[in-house]
């Protein structure tokens, strides 16, 4: 997952070269989102060193370690093991990085193609960034570190260690929700949207649900993942909408044609 990173960084650099016209539904500062970008980017490589400092566990530790000390609400993942479905977990992931093309479809989008991947950068920086450093600090066992049936050396591994939250879960979720997000800025058709926000959402719960399949993740991991990710993903796109400038007003009568109603306000945007 960490080689995302670059991808999306190499995304953010070739957008601040792009300018959308004044019917796009975003206000792009290359100044500011290019502060906004790298340090975004600061965050994920922060995130990504501080998760290369995590230590995989010892043979004792492993052998130590106690499935009553987790949440009973969590308890149950310990017994998943399936390498299929981590498999479609990550075929998911890795489509998700292919929705900046499903914007194309509509003609104003692809006329702000520069500023949608530049709003994509952003997000999956941050995602990542936030992503990585939680699980590098939180240190937590995944489920099947628990497991007497998978082989010591999965149990043992540096990537056991990093459970809370899911990444593959907040990734996608980020992506979705950002696709959603600028579908529906564009779009001026209700039906459409509620489609696109329908498959958004179900999308990364199917990822979540495959990575506690597999054993990779505990319920809450994949919950707070859904969630931080899901937030992220819609606001990032929404912080970057454009706000209305008045540069003037005019007064005219109004009136219904049968009696008058009033002043009708005409402003200048």
């Amino acid at each position: 997952m960490k080689h995302l990173f670059f991808t999306f960084l190499f995304l953010s650099q070739i957008a601040v070269s792009g300018a959308q016209e004044n019917t796009s539904p975003y206000n792009f500062n290359w100044k500011k989102d290019l502060i906004y970008a790298s340090g975004a980017g600061l965050l994920a490589a922060g995130g990504i060193l501080t998760e290369f400092q995590v230590r995989g566990l010892t043979e004792a530790q492993v052998n130590s370690l106690d499935q009553y000390a987790i949440p009973s609400f969590d308890r149950p993942a310990i017994r998943n093991w399936n390498p299929d479905a981590a498999l479609a977990s990550d075929i998911l992931l890795y489509g998700s990085v292919a929705l900046p093309a499903f914007m194309m479809i509509n003609r104003r989008a692809r006329k702000d193609f520069l500023v949608i991947g530049f709003i994509y950068a952003e997000t999956a920086l941050l995602t990542l960034g936030v992503t990585e450093l939680s699980k590098g600090l939180s240190k937590r066992t995944r489920p099947y570190g628990y497991n007497p049936d998978v082989a010591m050396e999965e149990r043992m591994a540096r990537d056991a260690r990093l459970s809370f939250f899911s990444g593959h879960t907040s990734i996608t979720t980020a992506l979705c929700f950002t696709t959603a997000k600028v579908f529906s800025d564009y779009s001026d058709n209700p039906t459409h949207e509620a489609l696109v926000w329908t498959v958004a959402a179900l999308v990364p719960i199917a990822t979540g649900f495959l990575r506690y399949e597999a054993g990779k993740h505990f319920p809450s991991d994949v919950i707070a993942g859904y969630f931080i990710g899901g937030a992220i993903g819609y606001l990032v796109p929404w912080l970057h909408r454009r706000k209305p400038i008045v540069k003037g007003m005019s007064w005219a009568p109004y009136s219904n044609g049968r009696q008058e109603l009033g002043l009708y306000v005409n402003f200048t945007l």
